[in-house]
């Protein structure tokens, strides 16, 4: 074989065998890429972007962790010498403050712990206001800030995390001789009491509106009368009691004996407590998503346009068709017209009309024709679409015209 002819035939043989070399390094790239996906690209720091040495020191700074957090009772009363002493453990030396909000998140107290070593500690709140006055028998909330000597602050709060959920409250019953209305929750909770009556009839008083309660058995007075004072409802055969409730953060404090309303200190309202997860969607008749200091009942009123005569028992005397106006409290107007509402009325607690949008002050005209004459009950119902709802009653006598108008033996005055 010529010089010639054993040149083309290396040339040949080493062709051959990069294409191979190159057909085999392709087939195994793509078994590794259907055995463990797409091969992602990785990026390599250049020599002089590499750090000499890894230490403690280059490190990231640890935070401090605040751990085993608890107070030593829900309840305290500060009239009797008490405080509420909240126990922790950092595990490693930070600043530590304890700080008080009430229902509505604005600040109330900081408690300052200093700087603490790693390890359990405990701050304790005497009941009193950042100026040293004594806040309202109410619920409250704590949190803890921590601050290491190097590291981000850590704030532990758990009003965002817990509590809001609607609780079933068990044992419910209206005791006539004790006048007590009892029940059962089987937490901390906010607790809303409605009396009214069954199978459709009107709701006719609130008797207590998202106060704070303990868990455990509970016993609200009640004097057996509706809103306006015109009803006797303790012995109603048709007599309803409705509690609702929804559990309280984990983190609360009861300050004081049991309140019968929601009060509030004179607090700044730029003092507030930033909220740890974000706000949900508002939901309709979600009373926990309503702010606490617009999220109670209103105070509805009942007048008759024109009508001036009453008898010694109190009641309007009229015929024909009456012009039955309602409105609620100057304070509650704007949240009542905001909210939205829709005006139900009732007479002798059955219903009678309704107007699908609410707009005040309102007037129904009630044709008394369709009722005996004698002595009757209307009542409006406002029911605010956020929740929020008022009641009135009036106690009238309806009058035929020439059946000897008012009731015989009866007084008639005029206004």
């Amino acid at each position: 074989m010529s010089r010639g002819r054993l040149r083309i035939a290396l040339i040949l043989v080493t062709l051959c065998l990069a294409g191979c070399a190159e057909q085999k390094n392709t087939d195994g790239a793509r078994q590794a890429e259907e055995q463990e996906g797409p091969l992602t690209p990785v990026a390599v720091p250049a020599a002089s972007d590499r750090p000499e040495a890894e230490t403690d020191e280059a490190a990231e700074p640890a935070a401090v962790r605040i751990t085993q957090v608890r107070a030593d009772q829900l309840r305290f009363d500060p009239e009797r010498g008490e405080t509420a002493t909240v126990h922790f453990r950092i595990d490693v030396p930070a600043e530590v403050t304890l700080v008080i909000y009430d229902g509505r998140d604005r600040r109330v107290r900081e408690v300052e712990g200093g700087r603490l070593e790693a390890g359990e500690h405990s701050l304790a709140w005497d009941g009193q206001d950042g100026r040293g006055r004594q806040v309202p028998a109410e619920a409250y909330v704590y949190t803890l800030e921590a601050i290491a000597d190097s590291g981000a602050p850590v704030i532990h709060d758990l009003t965002d995390l817990t509590g809001g959920e609607a609780l079933e409250v068990a044992d419910v019953e209206w005791d006539p001789e004790a006048g007590l209305v009892r029940y059962r929750t089987d937490k901390p909770a906010r607790v809303n009491i409605r009396l009214g009556l069954q199978n459709g009839g009107p709701y006719l008083r609130t008797l207590i509106d998202w106060v704070p309660r303990a868990a455990g058995k509970q016993a609200e007075s009640w004097d057996g009368q509706d809103a306006s004072g015109v009803l006797s409802l303790s012995r109603h055969p048709r007599l309803s009691v409705g509690v609702m409730a929804y559990g309280l953060p984990d983190n609360t404090l009861l300050v004081g004996a049991a309140p019968d309303r929601v009060s509030f200190a004179d607090l700044p309202e730029e003092a507030s407590r930033p909220r740890q997860t974000p706000k949900g969607p508002k939901r309709m008749y979600h009373h926990a998503d309503q702010p606490l200091e617009t999220r109670g009942d209103v105070s509805a009123s009942l007048t008759l346009d024109g009508i001036t005569r009453r008898d010694a028992q109190g009641r309007w005397i009229v015929s024909g068709s009456v012009p039955v106006r309602l409105n609620v409290a100057d304070e509650d107007r704007e949240l009542v017209l905001t909210r939205r509402f829709e005006p139900v009325f009732f007479v002798d607690g059955i219903y009678a009309f309704e107007n699908e949008v609410g707009f005040l002050p309102m007037t129904w005209h009630w044709d008394t024709s369709s009722v005996n004459e004698g002595e009757h009950f209307v009542t409006v119902n406002v029911r605010g679409y956020d929740g929020n709802f008022g009641t009135a009653t009036l106690k009238v006598w309806v009058d035929r015209p020439g059946a000897g108008s008012a009731p015989a033996g009866q007084e008639q005055t005029r206004e």
